[in-house]
Parts: C-alpha cells; structure tokens; sequence
C-alpha cells in the first residue's frame, strides 16, 4: 500500500472515528468541513476587519481591547486607505486618539511596549498599510491565488503576512486566510499538530514543517486543506461548534488507532474504509488561477514582486 492510499485510509478513519458518536453523522461533519462557504468575506472593508479580529485573538487581547466594533469611529469605519491617510503610520496619535475618546476594558499605557493596546495601534497601522496596496476584494483574491502552487509558495504568504503586520504572528496569519474565504491554507494549531505527529505524518513540532506535511497530505488525497484541518481539529477538540455539539473525543486514543491499524497491515486487508451507502460529504473544488508554464521560483518571485510594486508607487 502507498503512502497516498495510507493516508486516506487515515482520512477516511476520520470520519468513522467522529460519525461513532451519537448525534454525529454525515451532514453534521459536512457543514462543519464545508463552512469556509459561509465566511468568506463579503466586501474588502469587511476583509480588512476580520484582520484587526484576528490580531486580536492574540491570547488574551480581547480581554484588554473589548469589541472591535466600539473603535468603528476612530479607525475611519475600518477603511485601510482612509486609517493611513489619518494617522499617516503614526501608532502614538492613533493611540491617543482612542484613549482620549474610549473607555476600554483594559489600560492603555502607552509606554509600556508589551501592552495590548500597544501592540494593537501599531497592527493597526501595519496591516492598514498592507492592506491599503489593494483596490478591492477581487485584487486580494487575485493576490492570494498566487500563492496556491504548492506546500512552498502556499506557506510564503503567511510568512509574508507575519513579517508585514506587526504582532500577527504566522499561526494568526494562518487563521485569518483559513477562515476568511482561502479554504487551501491551513493553520497547524494544537489538535492538528498532535495528530500529524502522532500518527507520523510529520517528523517535526515546527508550525512550519507541519504546514508543508499538512498541505502535502491534502494534495495526496485529494481533499481540500481546510476540510482535513477542520476534521482533525473536530477530532482534537470535539466541539461541532455549527450545531452546538460537545462530544468527548480521544485523541490519544484515535492515535493508537491508527497507528495499530498501520503497524498490523489492516489499512491492507480493508477493501473500503467507508461503507458503500454512505454518502460521502462533497469536497467543494477551488480553481487555481495559474498560469501553466512558469517554474515555481518565478512564480514566488512574481507574487512577491507584484505586491512590492504598489510600495513603490
């Protein structure tokens, strides 16, 4: 047996593992693995704020910093182009801007270089400089299909994310393509990164590593990467959060599953992972938007370069 057909025999193990619980079946799992439909961004304006919610997902900021929505005012309806034309990259009048005219949750010091509201002024100015490069939703999309080829130009924008906006982070940057309409990026959270690992997927506890291992894995069975993330992420977590759904999983125990199943050869004797009538949940294919012909140096370099010039201009 192949690695490719090891793999989605794990895959397919997946879903028996999940649809053993009551309640769960094949239309629960299916919403969840498809839901990257429902929450892909309507507008760009709308993009640009779910940057600023996922920067501040950042441990316990939400805390400090309170609803997004109640710094609307200050933050030009969060227009990326409208924040660099006010505050011109200047973090400190931003934060003072906020301070003088909102009472949030949390202190606002602005001489301490660790605190939140801090580090969120200046996201903010970072990412409405990024973002501000961009005409409209379209040209983002454009800009992000660039980098589909494969496991090495899928992982750069998340890097290039991570270095562009200040205190994102990659797993953050990771987060914020997987769930807002880039459903072939992936994030290597905790769940994911337990599985890949235990069952051998990946050799390595880098986020890095298993992005690549995961990207690789989704390409070897055909299956998009948000699917596999969101199934084994069920599996860590347990929570079908869509229909309000609490199981308690194992995943130490669907590990030794697996890795039985692999070290006995009955991945080998099973004819079918999945029962005939069972209807299989639909994978939803993404068109790449590439053209055939360039290596995949060129195609990297082109991405970049096309997002250098607008600082340029």
């Amino acid at each position: 047996m192949t690695g490719n057909e090891i793999y989605k025999k794990i895959f397919d193990e997946a879903f028996r593992y999940l649809r053993s619980f009551e309640g769960i079946d094949d239309n629960v799992i299916s919403r969840h693995l498809n839901d990257w439909e429902n929450t892909k961004p309507e507008s760009f304006l709308d993009l640009y704020t779910e940057m600023l919610v996922s920067i501040s997902n950042k441990r316990n900021m939400k805390n400090t910093i309170g609803p997004i929505e109640n710094i609307r005012p200050y933050l030009e309806d969060f227009s990326p182009k409208r924040i660099v034309e006010r505050y011109d990259g200047d973090w400190e009048e931003l934060f003072n801007t906020i301070k003088n005219n909102y009472d949030p949750p949390g202190r606002m010091e602005i001489d301490n270089p660790r605190s939140y509201w801090v580090i969120f002024c200046k996201s903010i100015i970072s990412s409405s400089d990024f973002f501000s490069r961009f005409s409209n939703l379209e040209e983002f999309d454009k800009f992000v299909s660039q980098f589909y080829l494969n496991e090495y130009t899928r992982v750069a924008l998340p890097l290039l994310l991570e270095k562009e906006i200040f205190g994102l982070g990659f797993i953050l940057a990771c987060d914020f393509l997987k769930e807002n309409g880039y459903p072939k990026f992936i994030k290597p959270d905790t769940h994911t990164k337990k599985i890949f690992e235990g069952t051998g997927i990946s050799d390595s506890d880098s986020d890095y590593d298993i992005f690549k291992d995961l990207i690789r894995f989704c390409e070897d069975i055909d299956e998009l990467p948000y699917r596999v993330d969101k199934l084994f992420g069920l599996i860590g977590s347990g929570h079908f959060y869509l229909d309000e759904i609490k199981i308690d999983t194992d995943p130490d125990g669907f590990i030794e599953k697996i890795n039985q199943k692999i070290e006995n050869g009955i991945f080998e004797s099973e004819k079918n992972s999945i029962e005939e009538n069972t209807v299989y949940p639909e994978t939803v294919q993404v068109v790449d938007d590439l053209p055939p012909s360039k290596s995949i140096l060129d195609k990297i370099r082109d991405a970049i370069l096309k997002f250098l010039e607008r600082f340029r201009r």
